[in-house]
């Protein structure tokens, strides 16, 4: 070992770079002590300070741009260590004399998915276009850096987002993140159930994405710290970042300011009940419901995989009926397939109309409730009016309401970019319509609507 050497080069890297010692050490980290000793390869009763080899990784992944691969190696060899194939790659994945080692970076790409639990678990129906536009605007090197996909609970949004992100070119990001900002979510076999977090904040996403992408880094320092950090990170390489569920308007506005900072050449991938075409500097992919051709595929798929025979070999009468009631909704056909293993499709679907059932008013309120509360009166009218508009036309809309235009606008608008009602037509003739299940639901439960406990 030569500890003289080696700090002396740390010494030079440092002061390349523009670092104090204060400010290497809140990036490696540890204390800026510790990086005077380095740099003065400080011996004291025979004991030799140097970093470890997680410490000596991260100093060459924050001074990589001073270094190529070889004069990395020859750096650490001063302290015993030699790096690996797969280190190199890591670090130095942008550089030519490493392009032998793309194998590596395929085999790095799947070790992430599995980490992230990415790997394909479901047949996906209806959203072949939606994933080929999505993958198709992650993949390119230039902007959008926000990408959003929004929908209405339960229509395929985190489904969507794992498939695509399970389907990028393997070489496309250097390390892929997912946060999950969801605080209650529906299964079908069990209703409404709490997520494992309370609470989604900065410093909670701050310490999900270090916890993945630089698990060295203490997780005791301040948030702003932590941000810090993740910048220096984020900034360097790029980056997928998705945050699942960013569902409420305090959400937006105190992440998106800094998704705005962290991004580039970093991508951010949301998912959220929640329009943002308000946003001009985010792409937004709208979900719809699936149709009745996609719906029928999906229901025979998934009795089929369930064992449920009578209903994969029911007549398409009967699966008609089902999308009639339901519409397409993958979340709410799932739970009328699993009850049609335990009661008659007419009683289920009886249930769905009628909100009998503790597992289906954990579905309207899982779907419905958090939006339905922060509507003003005039938009959950103009919501009660459009069973009576589906496909209409704005004018429709205003000779069906006893609010002024202003008034019906917001209305429309707030209610557009809950994911409540679409939009479709053309430029100069848009029309609206709300999903299925929703005209089912306000048909027949709103009038009684009780909050969830």
């Amino acid at each position: 070992m030569n500890l003289e050497q080696f700090g002396q080069r740390l010494r030079n890297l440092r002061k390349c770079q523009g670092f104090t010692q204060t400010e290497l050490a809140r990036l490696v980290p540890v204390s800026p002590e510790l990086i005077s000793i380095w740099e003065r390869a400080y011996q004291h009763r025979g004991r030799q300070w140097k970093p470890d080899r997680p410490s000596t990784l991260r100093l060459i992944d924050i001074f990589a741009d001073q270094l190529n691969p070889n004069e990395a190696q020859e750096w650490v060899s001063l302290l015993g260590y030699k790096l690996g194939q797969t280190e190199l790659q890591q670090i130095f994945s942008d550089q030519p004399a490493l392009a032998s080692l793309v194998s590596g970076v395929l085999a790095a790409s799947q070790t992430n998915l599995k980490r992230l639990h990415l790997t394909p678990t479901q047949q996906l129906f209806g959203v072949q276009n939606a994933q080929t536009e999505l993958q198709h605007v992650l993949e390119t090197t230039e902007s959008p850096w926000i990408v959003t996909i929004h929908g209405i609970g339960g229509i395929g949004k985190t489904s969507l987002a794992r498939a695509t992100v399970h389907d990028l070119t393997a070489d496309r990001f250097y390390d892929i993140a997912w946060a999950s900002a969801k605080q209650e979510e529906f299964l079908p076999g069990r209703g409404l159930q709490p997520a494992d977090q309370s609470s989604f904040d900065l410093d909670t996403l701050a310490d999900v994405l270090l916890q993945q992408l630089a698990t060295q880094v203490s997780l005791a320092y301040s948030t702003a710290e932590k941000i810090a950090i993740l910048t220096d990170l984020l900034k360097k390489r790029p980056y997928l970042i998705v945050i699942d569920n960013l569902e409420t308007v305090v959400d937006y506005e105190t992440f998106l300011p800094l998704l705005n900072e962290l991004a580039k050449p970093t991508k951010f991938l949301l998912t959220s009940r929640h329009n943002l075409q308000a946003y001009s500097n985010v792409f937004c992919l709208g979900l719809q419901e699936l149709n009745q051709g996609d719906t029928l595929d999906l229901l025979r798929h998934e009795a089929r995989v369930r064992g449920l025979t009578a209903l994969a070999e029911a007549p398409e009468s009967a699966l008609v009926d089902i999308y009639q009631i339901v519409g397409g909704n993958p979340l709410a056909l799932k739970l009328v397939i699993g009850q049609t293993g335990v009661l008659p499709l007419s009683q289920v679907l009886d249930n769905l109309k009628v909100a009998r059932g503790k597992k289906t008013t954990d579905l309207y309120n899982y779907i419905y409730w958090q939006a339905w509360r922060t509507l003003k009166p005039v938009s959950r009218e103009l919501l009660l009016l459009m069973p009576l508009a589906q496909g209409g036309t704005f004018a429709q809309l205003t000779s069906l309401s006893r609010h002024n235009l202003d008034a019906l606008s917001q209305a429309l608008e707030h209610l557009i970019a809950l994911s409540l009602v679409e939009v479709s037509g053309d430029i100069d003739q848009p029309r609206y319509r709300i999903h299925r299940l929703t005209e089912t639901f306000l048909l027949t439960e709103i009038a009684q609507w009780q909050p969830p406990p």
